[in-house]
């Protein structure tokens, strides 16, 4: 998922099937299509913040009819395209902006805002390879840039290299900001055995906050619960959760790590309130999913399956492997097939290690005692040092000497 604030550009990659989401594709796939009577049929109303968005798009359209690759508009416009993707769960918006970009797509040293946005999209489809590759050229480029550090920092440590995000933290601290570096450098401390020094870090950087920076404002929030859930401190982390809640302003991440959150402590008819207009997105379709089977709510919970049997589907049609996490978890949860799930969550495990990653792969190995892929998990928490009290339950039913 990603983040986009008024200044700053964080990517956070915490839900790897969230990104990619179908427009009810269980209706699609059996319906036949609808052709309007004539051009003044109204079909459907957007959203307010949609019709904006709109009349936006319209107008870096008809710049570019007057002068085509034109790059502010096309910056822009692919700007305004990535945005819609991510708030309104709506893959096609980011192969809009792909396609607005493609006069420089290809190109080895495009223009920064150009490297900037490609590294976004190519983040979006799990490219981190050719991401990195980016994101290190356009720091090259502006070493001043705390957007760009920031960016690096965080696909280094989506993908568990967190000495490589610690280094590019200290670059931010020394090249660019202050501020963004020692929020960059917590988030590295949280996962790495200081997670204690990290939440007393961002508590410290949050009073600091403007009323124009409200997205961000919201990111760190979410932070410090997530932070202080890890520790086992879940009173803490509920006034943090309700706190980001509280900004007006819709993040699915944020639904959807609060949704874990109150699965948890069993309070599933709290998600199914929370998440009840929230379908288009995968992620929270398959938390409406698992909440409706905790409420024991049966035919709910047939309704929701379906819907995303039907769009993991579509997205194998696609050969996408942006929904491995997902369906790891849906093939452990509801599908029995255990095997799948671990194969599934092995794949996406090497290429994201987000703590979400490494809980499912646990728990996917320990279903199917494979205790040397277990192991392997294992160790990797204790070579990184990872505070995480939930993960101990799982740690646990390891067998052998190596159980910590």
């Amino acid at each position: 998922m990603q983040r986009t604030f008024s200044k700053i550009t964080i990517p956070c990659w915490s839900l790897a099937g969230s990104w990619l989401v179908g427009l009810s594709l269980s209706m699609s796939l059996q319906a036949a299509a609808y052709i309007p009577e004539s051009e003044q049929t109204v079909v459907a109303v957007l959203p307010t913040h949609l019709q904006a968005n709109s009349e936006a798009i319209r107008s870096f359209k008809r710049s570019l009819e007057q002068q085509p690759n034109e790059l502010t508009a096309s910056v822009g416009l692919a700007r305004l395209y990535i945005e819609l993707g991510r708030s309104e769960a709506d893959p096609r918006y980011y192969a809009y902006a792909e396609t607005v970009l493609q006069p420089w797509w290809d190109k080895v040293d495009p223009p920064p805002e150009v490297l900037f946005l490609r590294a976004t999209l190519r983040q979006h489809q799990h490219e981190y390879a050719a991401a990195l590759q980016d994101l290190k050229q356009l720091v090259r480029i502006q070493p001043q840039s705390s957007q760009a550090w920031l960016s690096l920092a965080v696909v280094q440590w989506v993908q568990g290299d967190y000495a490589s995000a610690r280094k590019t933290c200290q670059a931010l601290l020394s090249e660019a900001s202050t501020w963004y570096g020692s929020l960059c450098l917590s988030q590295v401390l949280s996962l790495t055995g200081e997670a204690e020094r990290a939440y007393q870090l961002q508590a410290s950087l949050l009073p600091s906050f403007s009323k124009e920076s409200l997205e961000l404002q919201q990111w760190v929030t979410t932070n410090l619960a997530e932070i202080a859930w890890r520790m086992g401190k879940s009173s803490v982390a509920e006034q943090h959760f309700q706190q980001a809640l509280a900004i007006e302003r819709r993040d699915n991440y944020l639904l959807r790590v609060y949704s874990d959150f109150l699965l948890s402590e069993q309070r599933p008819l709290e998600v199914l309130t929370l998440l009840k207009d929230k379908t288009s997105d995968d992620a929270l379709l398959l938390r409406l999913a698992l909440a409706s089977e905790q409420a024991k709510q049966t035919e709910l919970t047939q309704i929701y399956r379906q819907q995303l049997e039907a769009r993991y589907a579509a997205a194998r049609l696609r050969q996408s492997n942006l929904h491995q996490r997902d369906e790891a978890l849906y093939l452990l949860s509801f599908a029995g097939d255990p095997k799948q799930a671990l194969a599934l969550a092995q794949a996406n495990w090497a290429e994201q290690k987000e703590v979400e990653d490494t809980a499912l792969l646990l728990r996917a190995a320990l279903v199917n005692q494979d205790w040397p892929a277990a192991r392997q998990v294992q160790a990797w928490l204790i070579q990184t040092k990872q505070q995480d009290v939930r993960l101990q339950a799982l740690l646990a039913q390891i067998p052998g000497e190596q159980r910590s």
